[in-house]
């Protein structure tokens, strides 16, 4: 028959495995629940409060360390396979200038057929303005 959590004697950890539980586990070379079983932790709450409290100390004594250890950052590919900005840009505005033609020349088409439409049907289409 097991005991209560208040008869349960209180387990003490050292700093120095404090800190390198935190250490691990921030690393990504350990999960919450592993570092539990290897360590002899009763709880993963007691690992939280690890990571709570010698987290920040160790992110800024081993950022670089853990840069190396922690997942690949994705290249991200530059636009337009690696041109230059100057390029890029003509390439945009190139872009834009066929776009607004094709908008000018929708817009065109759009008038023309509202014209016919009130040629033949004898009815006003457009909104007039100044009425409300």
């Amino acid at each position: 028959m097991g005991f209560s959590s208040e008869f349960r004697e209180r387990q003490r950890y050292s700093e120095v495995l404090k800190r390198q539980v935190a250490f691990e586990v921030m690393s990504g070379a350990l999960t919450k629940s592993e570092a539990c079983r290897t360590y002899g932790i009763l709880s993963v709450r007691s690992v939280n409060r690890m990571i709570d409290r010698f987290g920040a100390g160790i992110l800024s004594e081993h950022k670089e360390l853990l840069a190396q250890m922690g997942r690949p950052k994705k290249e991200r590919p530059t636009p337009m396979g690696g041109q230059s900005d100057a390029e890029q840009l003509r390439r945009e505005v190139e872009r834009l200038k066929k776009d607004l033609r094709a908008a000018e020349l929708k817009a065109e088409a759009y008038s023309l057929m509202i014209d016919l439409a009130e040629k033949e049907l004898k009815v006003a289409i457009r909104k007039k303005s100044g009425t409300k």
